[in-house]
């Protein structure tokens, strides 16, 4: 034991030497500073050396000792220095929810020799502990937005996302009246015409889809103010009416009784200077005589006489419904009484021209055409070349379809009655007037079935060669159009 401890200090004494006596050109390492005590010994010479071995190998052990233990020391200072920066560094992350303290926090000092690092300021308690491995990933932050007043007006175009999942739409935002009549997707057969504010309706076709739509959207606006609500107080009794063909006799005359109600109300309800007073006359005229003509025999003629007399209407749409009411009249009768009936509709017409001089002619050429269809002969042409004479100052109000189609129809019965020249300059008449008519889809069938009419007419005519087979376009083009208009529920 004791020779292994001799031979192991005497390697160490050659490590120390060999250490000192660098060769040429190689630098010394550099020694670490040591205490007095511990130095070492300088050699002078090879005697002194000699003589000195014993000792100078157990202070060079010493030394070695010392140095490594100074190292080790150093070594774990800077290894705890370096942990505890790195904790602290961990425990100053912010909070994922603000990034203000990140900001304010001071640029701290690495390093052991300037002693340990101030405590981070307070803040805002972290949601997530800092040793949570989550804080690597934090979540996002959640944003509001809100508006400025100098972003762009939301008033854009946008196409609306196909959305092919089964889920429940917000309701539309609430539409007029009249884009609530008009049901998008489906060929409307019920039409307005006329004024704005007293429109006539028409109904085109033989079903009656469109009106349970049509009243029960009106019956939503009867209560309502404005022009929406006057409109459908006004449109409700002529769907009524309208609509009582097509069910069943019961049902027709409950319709029809709530019509009238609905224009008695509504005259009780105008003053006696209220300018609507004499439209809802004219309305209620023409509410009762619906009711009449589903009469019949002496029952019909009593009720005519019970409405009494035109001579105590003065205004112009009063008039205008007593012209309906003489020409209904005239149609129940026959020869001598008809004529009569149509003289007193004439002198009506003739009181309508101090109000409304176009309308007047118009309706002054039906009266006309209502004789003709009366006469026979010479006197029916001159009847008919009566109401044709009528045309310019009926059409000075403007080319309304149904004054088109009723000049265009008393030319084609003309016609028939004149000679081939003159009938076919005649056809050409009407056939322009018709084609004029139809271009409103309110009249396009009735204009389709008097052009036909009219061809075949002009075709019959001597000396004239059909130009093509335009009878046989205008069949199938009636044919299509009607076909939009076939019965879907009954």
């Amino acid at each position: 034991m004791a020779a292994e401890q001799a031979q192991q200090r005497r390697d160490v004494l050659r490590m120390v030497d060999a250490m000192e006596t660098a060769p040429d050109g190689i630098a010394p390492a550099p020694s670490v500073a040591l205490p007095p005590s511990l130095a070492p010994v300088k050699r002078h010479d090879e005697r002194t050396v000699g003589a000195a071995a014993p000792a100078r190998g157990y202070r060079d052990l010493a030394q070695g000792v010392a140095a490594t233990s100074v190292a080790a020391v150093a070594l774990t200072v800077a290894l705890l220095a370096w942990r505890r920066h790195k904790r602290r560094r961990l425990a100053a992350t912010p909070s994922p929810v603000s990034i203000a303290a990140r900001f304010a926090e001071p640029v701290l000092p690495q390093g052991p020799a300037h002693g340990p690092a101030p405590a981070p300021p307070p803040g805002p308690e972290p949601l997530v502990p800092p040793e949570d491995p989550a804080m690597a990933n934090p979540p996002a932050a959640d944003w509001t937005y809100q508006r400025t007043a100098f972003e762009a007006p939301s008033v854009q175009l946008t196409l609306e996302p196909v959305d092919l999942l089964p889920r429940q739409r917000a309701a539309p935002l609430p539409r007029g009246l009249l884009e609530r009549l008009h049901s998008p997707g489906e060929t409307a057969t019920l039409y307005l015409s006329g004024t704005r504010d007293h429109p006539t309706l028409r109904h085109v076709g033989l079903h009656r889809d469109d009106f349970a739509h049509w009243e029960n959207v009106l019956r939503e606006y009867l209560d309502a103010g404005g022009e929406e609500g006057h409109l459908a107080r006004w449109l409700l009794p002529m769907l009524l009416c309208q609509r009582a063909p097509y069910v069943g006799r019961r049902e027709a005359a409950a319709h029809i009784e709530e019509a009238i109600m609905l224009c008695d109300i509504a005259l009780d309800d105008a003053g006696a200077g209220d300018g609507e007073r004499p439209w809802w006359r004219a309305q209620q005229l023409r509410m009762q005589l619906a009711r009449i003509a589903r009469l019949s025999g002496a029952t019909r003629l009593l009720a005519l006489r019970d409405l009494g007399s035109d001579a105590d209407d003065h205004d112009a749409p009063a008039l205008d419904a007593w012209v309906d009411v003489h020409l209904a009249w005239s149609g129940w009768l026959m020869s001598v009484a008809a004529r009569a009936r149509l003289d007193i509709a004439d002198d009506v017409c003739a009181r309508l021209a101090v109000h409304d001089e176009p309308h007047a002619a118009r309706r002054r050429a039906e009266v006309m055409m209502r004789r003709a269809a009366l006469a026979k002969g010479e006197p029916r042409l001159a009847l008919l070349d009566h109401a044709h004479s009528l045309r310019d100052a009926a059409l000075a109000g403007g080319e309304d379809p149904a004054t088109l189609l009723l000049f265009a129809r008393c030319s084609h019965e003309r016609a028939t009655l004149l000679p081939p020249g003159d009938a076919a300059e005649a056809c050409a008449f009407a056939l322009a007037h018709a084609f004029a008519a139809g271009e409103h889809p309110a009249w396009r069938i009735e204009s389709l079935e008097l052009r036909l009419a009219i061809q075949l007419t002009h075709d019959a005519l001597p000396g004239q060669a059909a130009t093509g087979d335009v009878a046989t376009l205008l069949r199938r083009e009636l044919a299509d159009a009607r076909a939009l208009f076939r019965t879907r529920t009954a």
